[in-house]
């Protein structure tokens, strides 16, 4: 029997994560059955997980602020596809306003010793991250093999290193407009210094061209593959259920996984496809069909809904995937999504570019229904933009866009969505060297209902390199 669910009594979070779409043309749409989409959706490559080279160290990842492994995804599944062992690229998470992951990262880096037969990891810090990553080194050094420095000040305190930064970050001109941030630190004699040209701040750990600095300086050539390649079908999800911004754990929590494709109504459901659990320390394992376009379900312990995730079809395997909800710390809230403006008859959308910051002078280009959405106000040279919340901001029933608010790297614009109606949204992402990706997505309704205080629905887009 199919339920509707008319509020999503949830965070509705829908994803294009970083597998991106199958085959070459990332423009085609899937067809309406699922079945049909091996043929389409073909794999000229094919870098199986049981194929990866265990002779290189694992990597051990600590994020910056607002962020999670989300951040470091694409290279991951880039390294992935040129034979590394993904599930050795690993991260911690932590509450970025404050708090500090030095035991989670000392039991990490000592877990993935154990399980991988090494004596040293490669550490990788990202901004925020990049100082945990040096009160590590204080007293971890012998742990370490290399230390990969993004956006940030560490020197590696003798380890070495690469320090990884954009002219953005360093403060050179960026198409005349001059924007300060981290500088590398000083050049020391185990230190090599790469300056990216277009990346922004949060590219340096998410884009094509941080990875391949990566992969040059770990193993001294440049890498086979610079996209990414498909894995073994079916693929592998691994990853953690947590809350956005302060990564507080969802033990336990239940997620009921929907092939797109098959589901006729936008806000009907019926049997899933497949349904797991996290475990008390809000990890889960799952394997699913490559090529599919999935809708995951997430309920928390108690049985609250906590939203709804899409994704673009994987390529291959994820071990940094992240399900994320709305944080209840009304600090973190305030800082993240309490600016939202919610109400019955229209949908709140969030969208994430995992390859950077939002750039529509790039070229970056984001629709929705065929309207587009970034202008130089919302995803300006200067923006930072790495979340931008679309919401009817004026309760006008139209799009004015502009920008609404800000908070660090989370902005807000002005977006209506008509949810009166169930319908199917057409959402299509174009990034800076062009490769497209669409989704279908539906238009939940984001009232807050009175008898549900956490009933605070929006859809988030996590959008592919």
């Amino acid at each position: 029997m199919a339920t509707r669910l008319r509020n999503g009594a949830g965070w509705t979070y829908v994803a294009f994560l970083a597998a991106g779409l199958i085959g070459c043309g990332d423009d085609s749409q899937p067809p309406d059955s699922g079945d049909e989409l091996q043929g389409i959706y073909s794999c000229d490559v094919v870098v199986a997980d049981a194929d990866c080279d265990t002779s290189k160290r694992p990597i051990v990842f600590i994020h910056g602020t607002f962020g999670s492994a989300t951040e470091i995804s694409t290279p991951a599944q880039l390294f992935g596809s040129n034979g590394y062992c993904q599930d050795r690229f690993v991260a911690v998470e932590y509450d970025s306003l404050g708090d500090s992951p030095l035991g989670q990262l000392e039991a990490l880096v000592d877990e993935v010793l154990a399980r991988t037969g090494f004596d040293q990891v490669v550490l990788a810090g990202h901004s925020q991250g990049t100082r945990h990553a040096c009160t590590y080194l204080e007293s971890h050094s012998d742990k370490v093999a290399h230390y990969l420095n993004l956006s940030g000040g560490c020197d590696g305190l003798g380890v070495p290193s690469l320090s990884l930064s954009s002219q953005n970050d360093l403060g050179i001109r960026v198409d005349d407009v001059r924007t300060p941030g981290p500088v590398h630190p000083p050049a020391t004699p185990t230190q090599q210094q790469v300056t990216l040209e277009r990346e922004d701040h949060v590219a340096v750990a998410g884009s094509k061209n941080a990875f391949v600095a990566m992969w040059r300086y770990l193993y001294g050539e440049d890498p086979e593959h610079t996209t990414i390649q498909c894995g073994q079908d079916p693929v592998v999800l691994d990853g953690k259920a947590v809350t956005l911004g302060d990564n507080v754990i969802r033990a336990n929590a239940r997620i009921e996984v929907f092939e797109v494709d098959r589901l006729e109504d936008p806000w009907d459901r019926g049997t899933p496809t497949t349904t797991f659990r996290a475990d008390a320390d809000g990890h889960f394992r799952v394997e699913l069909r490559r090529g599919i376009r999935y809708e995951f379900r997430q309920w928390d312990a108690d049985g609250t809904l906590l939203g709804y995730v899409y994704y673009a079809p994987f390529k291959r395997s994820n071990y940094l995937m992240r399900l994320l909800s709305e944080s209840q710390n009304p600090i973190v809230r305030g800082a993240t999504s309490d600016a939202i403006v919610r109400g019955a008859g229209h949908s709140v959308i969030a969208a994430r570019y995992l390859g950077g910051v939002f750039r529509a002078d790039w070229g970056n280009s984001l629709t929705i229904d065929g309207a587009e959405v970034l202008t130089s106000e919302n995803a300006g040279t200067s923006s930072s933009v790495t979340g931008l919340f679309m919401f009817d901001a004026n309760a006008n029933q139209r799009s004015d866009l502009g920008r609404v608010y800000n908070v660090s790297f989370l902005w807000g614009t002005d977006v209506y969505v008509d949810s009166s109606t169930p319908r199917w949204l057409d959402v299509e992402w174009r990034n800076e060297e062009g490769h497209t990706a669409s989704l279908k997505v539906p238009n939940w309704d984001s009232a807050v209902s009175s008898d549900n205080p956490f009933d605070r629905s929006f859809a988030s887009l996590y959008l592919p390199h």
